[in-house]
């Protein structure tokens, strides 16, 4: 059934200079969740609105056009933020209604008007000081042909206000979701005769990119409003990362649809960093009892907890992370928003010494994305989704550390983690809707944990300015760099103040490019955070006096080391190292600065957009130290099947984690909210 619905923008730009009465307003939003049918034929629709005013106020609509039914209960749960100084407040509301039928109906907002104190009118602003406030919804819960039930709504949102610099043009990607598959078109309301608009049109210098048009008259017309807020001063750099945040793994990509399930809590980890300002805050809306938790400067933890009366609906969630400089300046990072998708837990992962297997039940959205679905690493034909997967299951089984399953570790435990997404892993950005379902198993640092070793093919990365290009990380077995250690014989042994000789070679089509190796240390595990690490190689210094640099190409560094005590004290190490991409005889680039001392005080580097890559971070081993009292001449009895076991206890922990951090400590501040019947 090709079908449509058009998403009425608003956008209001707001000086940060300009003065706003009590009550108006800085946007709002509405969408519709049909609830089935009585047996006497009526219908059942929730009406989902958000307003967001400057001091707390809630306004209602009329009935435009149509039947729009009977309210049998209303709900409405207040949001108070905070930017810096800049206050607002959001009212989220539920409206139960019965309908005598499913015929379209149109409502508006607002029913009370008073401009004197700002009710129901646009805070002043750069077009307008008192523009009236319009919310205009068109509602169809017509039968569709293609799955029999009612037309349901698009799911979208944004914060309500957003902070910008005078200087620095911005991008605001929208999150669209529809359950039924239908195309959505966003357009700006301009006549004010429609009823859709009082303040009509965008401002000048503003632009909307409507990627997909069409002719189709559309079944729903839903309103989308919100608020640019332009700060005095300048940016002295609109490079994202610099000033302005930017979000890092594991934040969410926007857009993505995130499962989640009655009387369980989804926990969001959401990471930001900037160069040269300090992350203060992170600003947060969404459904009723949402919170969040500051876990360090650049982290934060969204939980919400959906109830059964949530079953099967989406709900957006908009987050932005703020930071500021010295001066107390407001820099703000793009926003971003998921769609969580509310359904009854039927996954199941269970567990084992060696492997590692989950269960997910289809829901609509699976099948809708199936022929999509992937683990993170999917290369090896044993990783494929389809091979045990059913006509009602997911299935999947994997080692310890196959398929592209991560390492963490806590005080206590050796966390495995892998996802189910619908991502494509050769896309940089994706304006899909994609699925991601994060599962983990959890392990005492003291038990039985046998895992299968795997060399690391090369790392492949692409950016824009250096094309597709390749890391490979190797140990070799002299320090001419002839022959490398056969991937066959991982773990590599070696014994105490032996050599270890290391090569990396970046690999790229695009000339005059050159290799630097920032840092490397040895770890326990394959975790380049884990909490135990020596280093070897740090802001381009070498920390470790056995450390030999050998002579190589620009795109090859060759390092050697003596084996120490550090690989004793581990059953396992491997060898961790940041590199970059540079464009060869660019000052001022990493590359061309080598060596900084940690007292310098120059340790953050600006990153050109084309003189050198992000910084990644790549490994290999692990190597494991022969005891003194083994030989060479024993042979095969030094790599006993590419295994290795940590012998003490037995105790195993597994579950599903969405989003779910092990922190036995932290406290959750729930955002200031307050509830009305």
């Amino acid at each position: 059934m090709a079908s449509l619905t058009v998403l009425l923008l608003h956008l209001l730009l707001m000086l940060s200079s300009a003065s706003a009465w009590y009550y108006s307003y800085y946007g709002g939003s509405l969408t519709f969740t049909p609830k089935g049918q009585y047996s006497d034929g009526t219908y059942k629709v929730e009406l989902h609105n958000k307003q967001t005013t400057i001091y707390c106020n809630l306004n209602y609509y009329s009935c435009s056009s149509g039947d729009c039914g009977t309210q049998t209960e209303t709900t409405s749960t207040g949001f108070y933020s905070n930017s810096m100084g800049f206050y607002w407040c959001q009212y989220d509301t539920v409206n139960k209604i019965n309908l005598n039928s499913n015929l379209p109906f149109e409502i508006r907002y607002p029913t009370n008007v008073s401009p004197y104190i700002g009710l129901g009118v646009w805070a002043s602003n750069f077009q307008n000081s008192m523009a009236n406030w319009i919310m205009t919804a068109h509602v169809d819960l017509g039968t569709r042909s293609d799955t029999g039930e009612s037309n349901r709504s698009p799911i979208t949102d944004m914060l309500p206000v957003l902070r910008v610099t005078r200087n620095c043009p911005r991008s605001f990607n929208m999150a669209v979701f529809d359950p039924d598959g239908d195309k959505v078109r966003c357009r700006v309301p301009t006549n004010s005769n429609t009823n859709e608009c009082g303040l009509c049109g965008l401002t000048s210098g503003f632009s909307l990119d409507q990627p997909y048009r069409t002719t189709i008259a559309p079944l729903s017309k839903l309103p989308l409003q919100f608020t640019v807020y332009v700060d005095y001063h300048n940016a002295p750099s609109c490079l994202d990362g610099d000033y302005f945040p930017v979000f890092s793994s594991p934040t969410p990509r926007n857009g993505v649809n995130l499962p989640a399930y009655v009387n369980r809590t989804l926990e969001i980890k959401v990471k930001s960093e900037a160069q040269y300002t300090t992350i203060y805050d992170l600003i947060v809306t969404g459904p009723k009892g949402i919170s969040k938790q500051k876990i360090s400067t650049e982290e934060f933890i969204i939980n919400w907890t959906p109830t059964e009366n949530e079953l099967n609906d989406h709900f957006p969630i908009c987050f932005v992370s703020e930071a500021r400089d010295t001066y107390y300046q407001v820099f703000q990072s793009e926003p971003r928003c998921v769609i969580v998708d509310v359904g009854s837990d039927e996954t199941t992962v269970t567990c084992n010494e060696t492997t590692i297997t989950v269960e997910v039940e289809k829901s609509s959205l699976i099948r809708h994305n199936e022929g999509k679905l992937h683990l993170n690493d999917f290369s090896d034909a044993s990783c494929n989704l389809t091979t045990r997967s059913n006509t009602t299951h997911l299935v999947a089984v994997m080692s310890l550390n196959t398929c592209g399953t991560t390492v963490e570790e806590d005080e206590n435990n050796i966390i495995f983690k892998n996802m189910i997404t619908s991502g494509d892993p050769t896309e940089i950005i994706s304006r899909q809707n994609d699925v991601e379902i994060v599962f983990s198993c959890a392990y005492p640092k003291r038990s039985n944990l046998t895992l299968g070793f795997t060399h690391k093919n090369p790392y492949v990365f692409t950016e824009k300015g250096f094309g597709a290009f390749t890391f490979q990380f190797e140990f070799f077995q002299s320090q001419r760099f002839r022959k490398q250690i056969e991937s066959s014989t991982y773990p590599v042994e070696v014994y105490l103040k032996q050599m270890i000789f290391m090569q990396i070679e970046a690999t790229t089509s695009i000339p005059n490019t050159e290799l630097f190796v920032e840092s490397c240390k040895a770890t326990p595990y394959d975790n380049p955070n884990s909490r135990i690490s020596y280093t070897i190689i740090e802001n381009g210094c070498v920390r470790d006096n056995t450390v030999e640099i050998y002579n190589s190409s620009k795109s090859q560094f060759r390092f050697g080391m003596e084996a120490f005590e550090f690989i004793g004290a581990h059953e396992q190490v491997y060898i961790t190292c940041s590199v970059i991409l540079c464009e060869t005889a660019v000052l001022g680039s990493r590359c061309s600065q080598g060596c900084i001392n940690s007292n310098s005080g120059n340790l953050r580097v600006k990153r050109e957009a084309v003189a050198q890559s992000s910084r990644h971070t790549i490994s290999q081993g692990p190597l494991h130290l022969a005891k003194t009292s083994d030989s060479q001449a024993s042979g095969p009895s030094l790599n006993m099947g590419l295994n290795i076991i940590f012998i003490v206890g037995c105790l195993l922990a597994c579950g599903v984690v969405i989003y779910r951090s092990r922190r036995s400590k932290a406290k959750y501040q729930p955002l200031p909210t307050f509830e009305t019947d």
